[in-house]
């Protein structure tokens, strides 16, 4: 499949950050946010591993997704846009933040 949005490398700011994706947890700590890309409209996901890598102290630090702040991802569909380097596997080139649900993804 292709779409007639070429690629375009393009930074959406942090102050707009998106809340219409679908948030899941899956096994193993990883969270996986599906929507809608703001600029090719195409269905794309990102995944990241819940957890928090600590530098020093004697325990754990708090999980990455209990601070409620935005997340930043990547278009990553699989449509084929027009000019897209050969060296991006997939995406359209846009980048983005995505604000997790307000209230949190739950036990």
């Amino acid at each position: 499949m292709s779409s007639t949005t070429p690629y375009r490398e393009t930074d959406r700011p942090l102050t707009q950050p998106l809340t219409g994706f679908l948030w899941e947890t899956r096994d193993g700590g990883r969270v996986q946010a599906t929507g809608e890309c703001p600029e090719c409209r195409c269905v794309t996901a990102r995944v990241w591993e819940d957890i928090q890598y600590v530098t020093k102290g004697p325990g754990p630090g708090p999980r990455v997704f209990d601070l409620g702040e935005p997340k930043f991802a990547m278009c990553q569909c699989a449509t084929w846009h027009v000019d897209r380097p050969a060296s991006v596997p997939d995406g359209c080139g846009a980048s983005f933040w995505i604000a997790p649900p307000p209230h949190g993804l739950g036990a």
